[in-house]
């Protein structure tokens, strides 16, 4: 019964995020409420969506065949803790939410700003439920947990 929980809410959490993708690609075509970002703005927020992609990328390199979008780990897989993994417990998810926020900069949009704080409130709680399954599966995670930042290096 609970490994069958699991993979349905793991299933959730997947289907949860393709349909913030499709709001991020959508919704700022509909809601066009916004603000004048000016040249400042859009540099750094420009930056901060470079800075979020190399990370996931980076991130996703680093699990190679361990790589999954579901919170569970595959059965094979092991503990990573190389490349990002040395310093955030979640690069993908940080990426993701500085490239977020990037756009939300760039891009003025009260749109992109309200799903990035969707975003954020999400991929908190998908790894919220990741911790708990990674800390049953993995002795010694929650040393890696209390040396590690939570979503991006050195900042969060």
């Amino acid at each position: 019964m609970r490994g069958s929980r699991r993979v349905r809410l793991g299933t959730v959490f997947v289907a949860m995020q393709v349909l913030l993708l499709g709001a991020f690609l959508t919704l700022p075509r509909v809601w066009r409420a916004g603000w004048d970002t000016g040249a400042w703005w859009g540099s750094v927020g420009w930056t901060l969506v470079a800075v979020g992609v190399v990370l996931a990328v980076a991130a996703g390199v680093a699990l190679g065949r361990h790589l999954t979008p579901f919170p569970e780990p595959r059965s094979s897989s092991s503990l990573v803790t190389s490349g990002p993994y040395r310093f955030a417990r979640h690069p993908i998810y940080g990426g993701v939410l500085l490239a977020a926020l990037g756009w939300t900069l760039a891009s003025g949009s009260l749109a992109v700003a309200t799903l990035t704080g969707v975003a954020l409130v999400f991929f908190d709680a998908k790894r919220r439920y990741e911790e708990r399954v990674l800390h049953e599966r993995f002795e010694g995670y929650g040393t890696y947990r209390e040396a590690t930042r939570v979503f991006v290096p050195f900042v969060l």
